[in-house]
Parts: C-alpha cells; structure tokens; sequence
C-alpha cells in the first residue's frame, strides 16, 4: 500500500505556487453611463484636468456615443446610450447604486490624499464622506460624487 501512494503522489503533476496575477497598479480606469455626455465631459476635464482623448466615437448602430479622458494615470470613459435610463426609472423601489449587485463605486489611489481632497473641496466637488482611516485595509480614504451623481473613492496614506 505504501508503494502505490508513493507512485501516486509521484505521478501526480507538481503543483507550482500561483504568482498573483496583479502584483502592482498604477493609473486607475472608470467607465460610466452618464445621460449628458457633454456635462459629464466638462466635468471630468475641469475637476481632474484631463484631456479629452477620444471624441464622441459612435457605436455601429448609432445607439451609443462615448469619450474617454485621460491625464494624471486616470483614464475615464463616459458612455451615453440612448437605452439607458436612471436607476430610479429602471426600479422605481430603488435609490441607491449599491441596492442592485454589480459594480457601485469606483476608485484609485492617489500619492497625497490630504492634497487630492483639499483641491477637488476648492473646486467645490460635492463630497459623499470625508476623509477617514480604514484600519483593515490601512488607507486613509474619501469619496466625492461626480456631476451625475456617481460614487469615486479615493484610497491614500
């Protein structure tokens, strides 16, 4: 019996450790559904001085219109499809983004949290939650709301 564990186990293909398949971020990525491409575009490139990459590139079927912004390591791009509609009309029961599974908020991390939220406060940014430690995670963090009213979280020490 001892044998054939042996053989077993030998035969068995080796097991190496997995590598993480992410092992350093940089720049962060959003992609958004907004009902007003245009204000939504002003308002990313005046709040986090982006340039606009990419400029009201046409679906094939006509139905949906994006532009990307980037600068700063931040890529943003904003969708308007003429299908889309607000959560509140989709589900009138709901109002809050967190209520349907999926994605609800999104992130980055920046290098000077303090000057992040000093500056997008200057720019009278309406803010969702101040600045905070999360002691699991070992981040300072605070979260603003774009002109559509969705959720970013910046993460910092």
């Amino acid at each position: 019996m001892r044998t054939l564990t042996l053989l077993l186990m030998m035969s068995a293909p080796a097991v190496m450790a997995a590598k993480a398949p992410v092992t350093a971020v940089q720049g962060g990525y959003i992609a958004l559904s907004v009902a007003d491409l245009d204000a939504s575009a002003k308002w990313y490139t005046e709040t986090f001085d982006l340039a606009i990459v990419k400029n009201h590139s046409q679906s094939p079927d006509k139905k949906s219109t994006a532009t990307i912004l980037s600068g700063h390591g931040l890529i943003v791009e904003l969708i308007q499809h003429a299908d889309a509609m607000p959560l509140r009309q989709a589900a009138p029961s709901l109002s809050r983004n967190f209520q349907i599974h999926g994605i609800f908020k999104s992130g980055v991390v920046v290098d000077d949290l303090d000057a992040t939220f000093k500056e997008l406060t200057a720019r009278k940014v309406e803010m969702a939650f101040p600045i905070f430690t999360d002691e699991a995670l070992a981040v300072r963090t605070f979260a603003i709301r774009d002109n559509s009213g969705n959720l970013i979280q910046f993460f910092g020490k």
